[in-house]
């Protein structure tokens, strides 16, 4: 995975916080690590069905469900 490097700075942040009794922070940075990992295996995909000539489509794509949020 080309972007591994922002989950191993997503869980320095978290060990980060754990330590300084941060627990809401550590929380929530777990949450985007998770929001990560599906956001590029969407991107992942989406890569590889146009590389295939299949449609993309944006039903079940993370990044298009975030995009219309403001998050993206």
């Amino acid at each position: 995975m080309p972007h591994e490097w922002l989950i191993d700075v997503l869980t320095d942040l978290k060990a980060f916080a754990h330590a300084k009794g941060m627990g809401a922070s550590a929380d929530a940075l777990d949450d985007a690590s998770l929001i990560v990992l599906a956001e590029l295996d969407s991107l992942a995909r989406a890569k590889a069905a146009a590389a295939a000539g299949e449609h993309e489509g944006t039903a079940g794509s993370v990044t298009y469900l975030f995009a219309g949020s403001g998050h993206a």
